[in-house]
């Protein structure tokens, strides 16, 4: 008996994981259509469901917000692993990077707006800043406090000046040269160290 109820909770879990993951692509599409700033309300409208079945899969609209930040970070790990082994190449870690957060904000500004809110004091914890600056850090192999700091300003960098390229975008493999320019130059002494010997 007990396997059975086992075996009916497994699948009531992926049942859960499924059903979010669509409300989470339904919740994309909405906000890239109709912009980030779209009430809960509208949300539920939009996606075809009621505020009620959003809460309960998000808690509220932080949640929501946190979800996807996770699912942008997602998106940015996967292109740091595209771009190959830290130890070969962290400075072509550190571009990808930088070219993952472009591609989020031009597959859609609103939804990359809607994933920024997640950095703001009323939801806390900076999900997507935290998360891009700790996968910038193993990329890149950096392990050293002033490199970590040097990883959290970099990826809060990169954040607002895709932001503001948002408002006037210019062509992105130049923008991202540029950016990668700007930030290899100032990285931290550790890291500066590690490279000019190589």
């Amino acid at each position: 008996m007990k396997q059975e109820v086992d075996g009916r909770s497994a699948r009531w879990e992926e049942h859960r994981r499924t059903r979010r993951r669509e409300l989470l692509r339904s919740v994309r599409r909405a906000i890239d259509a109709r912009g980030e700033t779209l009430s809960m309300d509208a949300l539920a409208e939009a996606t075809g469901t009621s505020k009620t079945v959003i809460y309960r899969y998000f808690g509220d609209r932080s949640g929501l917000t946190l979800a996807m930040a996770e699912w942008a970070t997602g998106v940015i790990r996967t292109s740091l692993d595209e771009a190959g082994q830290a130890e070969a190449d962290p400075r072509r870690s550190l571009r990808a990077m930088i070219a993952a957060f472009l591609r989020l904000g031009m597959r859609s500004p609103a939804v990359y707006r809607f994933c920024d809110s997640a950095l703001t004091p009323d939801i806390g914890s900076g999900a997507l800043h935290t998360d891009v600056a700790e996968l910038l850090c193993a990329r890149m192999g950096l392990s050293a406090p002033e490199d970590r700091m040097w990883a959290a300003g970099a990826a809060g960098f990169v954040r607002s000046c895709t932001l503001a390229w948002l408002e006037e975008p210019t062509d992105p493999a130049a923008f991202a040269d540029r950016l990668t320019d700007w930030l290899w130059a100032s990285r931290a002494p550790s890291t500066a160290t590690r490279k000019d010997a190589m």
